[in-house]
């Protein structure tokens, strides 16, 4: 594995915060709203809702706090981010038994403050790689954080099974553990890395605001569709496909398993391809991914749901993180992926709740999943079309 000890370090924070989006965000609380809190009065809509606040009040904290790490110590505020993050998962584990009217609360907070953590994390990348090396150094990041998953997830589910209860709160701290030592573990590999280095002379990707804020509004409808998938697809394969919290399970680590050398493969591709028609896959990827989830037909139905979603999800992300890292300059890295947290995950304001309710509406999540498609496709469409106006990547004409 050629790659620098920086890089190495960097990625393994990717192999720590997957623990809390795949075990705590995709599998246990999802299914915890909709089996235990919707008999306190809560729904698919408040579900959509308790994220949709974290979201506002995450993306706030990413973009005030990046500015303030871009001026002070940015390896030093991801340190008290990830401290703090640890500390709201461990009290959601506990809640979960003893105080379950708090999960709601302590969910936002919690959110709010991974949230910043990602933020904090996605702005090393411009300090720790050439521009031409982004693409493949952010995708064996996100390669690492399936491999984070596939462990947490396993964990998580061992303790299930140890203490005969989905919802013991052992099976969270098991994942708020595993996300503090993996953690720590990447920020001490970063310790004698310059991180808020100032050239004296920046290379300035030329590019317009009006082109930076289309580029961003065509993120923001990409990831429109991500976030409400990944929020709310346990529920769906819960409720509508009826699918037991096991098979939930194995599906899940399947996913991780497929995508961890799908997406390292990915941003190699990225050096030989187009890095916009490699987006354009990876939406057409997402496309197949949710037509099977629609149409879903037995056994076959859901091998593509599990091998076009797993060389999609990560890949499709990896992409734009990285593409963003290449117009980003590293004396403004942590306020402008404050910026790009806000249009990554804005949609999680927006998308869940509408989502959730339409959902309960309808009283399914089929026509909701297919209107989504379409909000990704039109993001991209809004990505190609900037960036062949701006030239933004010319490391990567098609070979």
């Amino acid at each position: 594995m050629n790659l620098p000890k920086s890089v190495r370090s960097w990625a393994f924070y990717d192999f720590a915060n997957s623990s809390y989006v795949v075990v705590y965000a995709a599998f246990l609380l999802p299914i915890f709203f909709s089996t235990v809190l919707i008999q306190n009065g809560y729904s698919l809509g408040s579900w959509g809702l308790a994220n949709g606040i974290a979201t506002v009040l995450g993306v706030v904290l990413a973009m005030l706090i990046g500015k303030y790490a871009d001026k002070t110590d940015r390896l030093k505020t991801l340190k008290w981010s990830i401290g703090l993050a640890f500390l709201g998962m461990a009290s959601v584990a506990i809640a979960v038994e003893y105080a379950v009217n708090l999960v709601f609360g302590l969910l936002i907070i919690t959110q709010a403050i991974f949230i910043l953590t990602l933020s904090l994390s996605d702005s090393i990348l411009p300090h720790v790689s050439k521009k031409e090396d982004a693409y493949e150094y952010s995708g064996f990041a996100w390669g690492m954080g399936y491999l984070g998953g596939i462990a947490a997830l396993i964990a998580a589910i061992i303790f299930q099974k140890l203490t005969g209860s989905d919802y013991h709160p052992s099976v969270f701290l098991s994942t708020a553990i595993f996300y503090l030592i993996f953690s720590v573990y990447a920020v001490r590999g970063l310790k004698n890395t310059p991180l808020n280095e100032k050239p004296l002379v920046e290379e300035q990707t030329k590019i317009s605001k009006k082109q930076r804020f289309l580029l961003l509004l065509g993120y923001w409808f990409i990831s429109e569709g991500i976030t409400v998938i990944m929020l709310f697809i346990t529920v769906y394969l819960s409720q509508e496909l009826h699918f037991s919290n096991a098979k939930i399970g194995v599906l899940l680590l399947l996913f991780q398993i497929i995508g961890f050398p799908a997406t390292w493969l990915g941003g190699k591709l990225a050096k030989k391809f187009n890095i916009i028609y490699l987006i354009g896959l990876t939406i057409l990827f997402w496309g197949i991914t949710i037509l099977t989830l629609i149409f879903n037909s037995g056994m076959i139905s859901l091998a593509f749901t599990i091998l076009f979603g797993a060389l999609g999800i990560g890949n499709s992300q990896s992409y734009l993180r990285a593409y963003y890292s290449n117009i980003t300059a590293k004396s403004e890295s942590g306020f402008q992926f404050g910026i790009y947290s806000i249009v990554s995950q804005a949609s999680v304001f927006v998308g869940p709740i509408i989502y959730g309710y339409a959902s309960d509406a309808l009283n399914s999540q089929k026509i909701p999943l297919a209107i989504l498609f379409g909000t990704m496709v039109f993001g991209y469409l809004l990505i190609y079309w900037t960036d062949k106006s701006a030239n933004v990547d010319k490391n990567h004409e098609t070979a």
